[in-house]
């Protein structure tokens, strides 16, 4: 491998290693993804991957070397682009089709994002809607949670053209959720506001982003998960300020409303109806295709019957454990089996399990002066997100060795 060859190669590396990021690659798997390439293009590949800043170190076989540093810009889940991502980093086997390979790439990251506008807007009823079934909420809860949910990713939408109020965006679209939640309060009081609200900006809560913070820990990308843990807490803060904020203005103009003496009871089919609209709606927060919607589905179903049955008998914890362990299982036989990524299976199946809103409320119980409840509930969702994260690291330890070895029997 020439000088000019290492150096067009260190240059697509960096592009793949960026567009990996902004789509959603945890560092361990953009890392891992890096090395790998190297090794079938015939050079040594050592990757570094933070939140903001990407270094990749390119040594060919005579010893040339080339290094790459990057900023990298802020990232959110595309998993359009990541299964078009995938494909590429699997066939890519010369570097004397880099200029291939670079076209495929530009192509990927030019494609449109499959759920924008008006579509991901109307999405945003079935997630808050699901989500406030699952935080033991009623017809009305679910109803109001859904209308707040569509104002919510309109706004969000709609804030993110303005870059300059990226920071105060969680507050000002949390505290507009709890007005929304006690004025609709005045006109349907059969219900808990914090649960509509709540349920309401699902879409920012940071539950799955402590869970991938909490495997990057367990692989040693501490600066990646300690980065990623802290921008989840921070987040917490913001929207759990936002809320108390909101909540505060509303009670100050609108006369309160009680509270239902009882929880409403809901039939036994209506969780799993919920889960399975949460898995359809999934498809906008993820931006994965149509075309994977009963996986999806499917994938939230298997979590939430995992979890449910292990949770009767063994707790939380053990259920969030073998939930995250079988759903994870599950992704790597679907990509033996269909050869497309893992993540299609295990990121709608985790956000199933993630203890995101779990951690709201203890931020909320610690605004509220609530110190033995907030400091319970913020205890009790890290434990969750790092069992959630062994199960995830296991499956992903475990099963591909197992397939590898079945492949290697086959051939042999």
């Amino acid at each position: 491998m020439n000088e000019q060859t290492l150096a067009r190669l260190a240059l697509f590396l960096r592009d793949l290693g960026q567009a990996l990021h902004v789509s959603g690659a945890p560092a361990h798997d953009l890392e891992r993804a890096m090395k790998d390439i190297g090794q079938r293009l015939g050079a040594r590949v050592e990757g570094f991957a933070v939140l903001t800043f990407l270094a990749l170190t390119v040594v060919s076989g005579d010893h040339a070397r080339r290094v790459e540093l990057l900023r990298l810009p802020p990232y959110d889940y595309n998993m359009a682009r990541l299964i078009g991502l995938d494909a590429l980093c699997r066939e890519i086997s010369s570097v004397d089709d880099l200029a291939v390979y670079a076209e495929r790439l530009a192509a990927i990251m030019g494609q449109p994002a499959p759920w924008s506008g008006w579509r991901f807007v109307l999405m945003g009823f079935p997630l808050s809607a699901s989500v406030a079934l699952l935080l033991r909420g009623g017809w009305v809860e679910m109803l109001c949670g859904g209308v707040i949910g569509m104002f919510f990713v309109a706004g969000f939408l709609l804030f993110a053209r303005i870059p300059r109020l990226g920071p105060a965006v969680p507050v000002i679209l949390c505290a507009l959720a709890a007005i929304g939640a006690q004025g609709l309060a005045q006109l349907l009081p059969q219900q808990v506001p914090f649960i509509s609200a709540v349920a309401g900006i699902v879409l920012l809560l940071p539950g799955f982003m402590i869970t991938i913070a909490m495997s990057e820990i367990a692989t040693q990308n501490y600066l990646a998960g300690t980065g990623r843990l802290t921008g989840a807490f921070v987040l917490l803060f913001l929207m759990g300020a936002g809320l108390a904020i909101g909540t505060q203005v509303s009670l100050a103009w609108l006369p309160a409303v009680p509270l239902p003496e009882s929880a409403a009871v809901l039939p036994a089919w209506a969780i799993w109806a919920a889960i399975a609209g949460l898995g359809v709606s999934l498809l906008a927060v993820l931006q994965a295709p149509w075309s994977s919607v009963n996986v999806s589905v499917g994938a939230c179903l298997l979590a939430w019957a995992v979890y449910s049955l292990v949770d009767a008998r063994m707790g939380n914890v053990v259920g969030a454990f073998v939930g995250a362990l079988a759903v994870a299982s599950a992704g790597h036989l679907y990509q033996y089996l269909s050869k497309r990524p893992v993540a299609l299976v295990q990121i709608p199946g985790l956000i199933t399990l993630v203890p995101g809103a779990m951690g709201f409320r203890g931020v909320h119980a610690l605004i509220q002066q609530d110190s033995t409840a907030g400091i319970s509930l913020l205890t009790d969702m890290v434990m969750t997100g790092a069992v959630l994260a062994v199960g995830l690291l296991l499956a992903d330890n475990i099963l591909p060795l197992l397939f590898e070895r079945r492949g290697e029997g086959k051939a042999g």
